[in-house]
């Protein structure tokens, strides 16, 4: 008895620090890492992913809201009017595309350095998320979910509640020349 308890308490005790490990890491062929935090059903949405190419350019997220009726041409599309409530100041959310797949409605927007900025200190985080065609959600993101996109931010590097700044200047793509060719 005792060892099947002991089994249940280790087994329960690597669940609970795998479910912690929400930040994964994609190398891409030109080996620059891209930065991943994705969270599945969360408020109206089925899938929530931040990712962040530092190499290459600033974060994104991506919501994606299923769409039962893909038949029906009433989707939701997603507009550049959405913006981001950082403690309650509203900035504009930059609209990178929207699309529909087999079963969702895609959207994509890109971060500012300065709504980056904004989020390493945020106490509450928000989204109003507008369409053409349907009308505004607003969505409070968790405060466990802005902690992965710090972690996202600042490359995959863990974030304690005393450790919230990072520094935009040390993320932001170097010349990788000069390493290579003595310059």
């Amino acid at each position: 008895m005792k060892k099947v308890a002991g089994i249940l308490v280790t087994a329960s005790l690597l669940f609970s620090l795998s479910a912690d490990a929400a930040v994964s890491t994609q190398v891409n062929k030109d080996d620059t890492t891209t930065y991943i935090s994705q969270t599945y059903l969360s408020g109206p949405w089925d899938s929530i992913k931040v990712q962040y190419a530092k190499e290459k350019s600033l974060p994104t997220i991506t919501l994606s809201i299923a769409d039962p009726s893909f038949d029906n041409p009433t989707y939701y599309l997603f507009s550049d009017k959405t913006t981001l409530v950082i403690d309650g100041v509203v900035s504009d959310f930059k609209l990178v595309d929207t699309y529909r797949d087999r079963t969702s409605d895609l959207g994509i927007f890109e971060f500012t350095p300065a709504q980056i900025a904004s989020i390493q200190n945020a106490k509450k985080v928000s989204l109003r998320v507008s369409f053409y065609n349907k009308n505004t959600l607003t969505w409070k993101v968790s405060e466990k979910m802005v902690t992965e996109w710090k972690e996202v931010f600042a490359g995959g590097r863990k974030f304690t509640k005393d450790q919230n700044r990072i520094s935009l200047q040390n993320s932001m793509p170097q010349n990788m020349h000069s390493t290579h060719h003595g310059s």
